[in-house]
C-alpha cells in the first residue's frame, strides 16, 4: 500500500518560489520535504543552498557533504526527509539521470517539478515517484492541506540556516 503524506499549502508555495527564483535563471533547484519521525504529515521545507550544490539547465546535485549536513540536522531534530523535489525545465517526467543517480532507497520519493520558469502550485501536475523494489515507480501526489509550516531551511557544505 502506498503511504499518503500531506502538505502543507505554504509548503508547496515555498517550493514553487524556489523553483521560479532558479528557474529564472535557467537552473534546476531543490531540497527536500520534512516531517517529525513517523509522521506522514509534512512541517518543513530544506532548500537547497550554493555550497556543494550544482544547478544546470538540465542537471541539479548535492554532494555528499551537503547531504550529510542536512541528515544530521534532522537526525538531531528527530525529522526525517520523505520527499525530495528537484526542478526540470519542461517536463515532470523522471529523467534517466534521476532514475541512476537520485536516492535509491526503498521507499523514497520523488517529485519532480515542471516548467521551472511557470512552475505549477497545483501538485498533481508534479511528476512522483517512490523507488520500490529496486526501480522508481509513479505514485499519487500528496495531498495540499491548510496545516501548519513549521520551518523552512538552507542547507549546503556551510551548514543548515533558518529562512
Amino acid at each position: 500500500m502506498t503511504q499518503m503524506f500531506s502538505v502543507p499549502t505554504d509548503a508547496v508555495h515555498v517550493v514553487v518560489d524556489d523553483t521560479l527564483a532558479y528557474g529564472k535563471q535557467e537552473l534546476e533547484t531543490g531540497g527536500f520535504l520534512m516531517a517529525p519521525v513517523g509522521s506522514d504529515s509534512i512541517d518543513g521545507v530544506a532548500l537547497a543552498g550554493d555550497s556543494g550544490i550544482l544547478r544546470r539547465s538540465g542537471l541539479f546535485q548535492i554532494s555528499e557533504r551537503a547531504l550529510d549536513r542536512l541528515f544530521a540536522y534532522s537526525d538531531e531534530r528527530e525529522l526525517w526527509l520523505p520527499i525530495q523535489f528537484h526542478s526540470h525545465q519542461f517536463e515532470a517526467g523522471m529523467s534517466r539521470t534521476d532514475a541512476l543517480h537520485g536516492l535509491r532507497v526503498e521507499g523514497f520519493i520523488s517529485t519532480i517539478v515542471p516548467r521551472f520558469t511557470e512552475p505549477p502550485a497545483d501538485v498533481s501536475q508534479w511528476g512522483w515517484w517512490q523507488f520500490r523494489n529496486g526501480a522508481w515507480q509513479s505514485r499519487p501526489p500528496a495531498a495540499v492541506q491548510h496545516s501548519p509550516l513549521t520551518r523552512v531551511v538552507v542547507f549546503d557544505e556551510d551548514g543548515i540556516r533558518e529562512r
